[in-house]
């Protein structure tokens, strides 16, 4: 079953809007505690107390669904930046802080990232359109501590670390890196960015190097 045109959020009424906010929270609700893999849209429907056509009636598909609740996700990680400021005084401190708190997230509900990894590869246009706005959503609760940078410099450096949180979430949830490494892995690209350019080796020392490394 499926809707190709589900209608937009703005253009429900209240009453509508309302129903839709509740199937949504219930997917919310049941992937807290269930893999992705396992929720069957029905047991959506029966939770939020709607026909299964009426989920279908406002969600494309089931990744459009998830979609939206991680939408809803990403905007509650931003509500806790927002009640518990972060506590370093310096912009890599506040980075550091930020970005370890969504790998400890992660790490209490790993189901959120094997969601995530199914919807950001969908081909469904609709829930496509929601992980973008969940990106942004969560982009900005990152960018937070580069409010004080010039908007280049801050682009420079989300554009960075984004992608090493990407990269290291990845090899924890496919069992290459414990947590621990990831988080670790995680400081060390924060504080090298923010740290002096590195002096370089002695040039004997160099060929010492590259003799080792050749094997030599």
């Amino acid at each position: 079953m499926v809707n190709v045109n589900p209608p937009r959020p703005e253009s429900l009424s209240p009453t509508q809007r309302a129903r839709r906010e509740r199937i949504v929270d219930k997917a919310y609700e049941f992937l807290m505690h269930h893999e992705y893999d396992d929720i069957q849209i029905r047991e959506v429907a029966d939770h939020a107390e709607v026909a299964l056509g009426t989920v279908y009636r406002y969600f494309a598909s089931k990744e459009h669904l998830f979609a939206a609740a991680l939408v809803n996700w990403g905007a509650a990680l931003r509500s806790r930046v927002n009640r518990s400021p972060l506590r370093g005084t310096e912009v890599s401190e506040q980075l550091i802080e930020i970005y370890l708190r969504a790998i400890d997230a992660f790490e209490r509900r790993p189901q959120f990232y094997r969601a995530m990894t199914v919807i950001e590869s969908t081909t469904d246009v609709h829930a496509r359109e929601l992980w973008r706005e969940f990106s942004a959503v969560s982009s900005a609760a990152f960018d937070q501590p580069l409010a004080g940078l010039h908007p280049r410099t801050a682009a420079a450096v989300s554009n960075t670390l984004l992608p090493v949180l990407h990269g290291v979430l990845r090899a924890w949830a496919n069992g290459s890196l414990p947590i621990v490494d990831a988080r670790n892995r995680m400081r060390q690209a924060i504080e090298l960015i923010f740290s002096p350019a590195p002096a370089a080796l002695p040039s004997s020392a160099q060929a010492a190097v590259a003799t080792a490394s050749a094997g030599g």
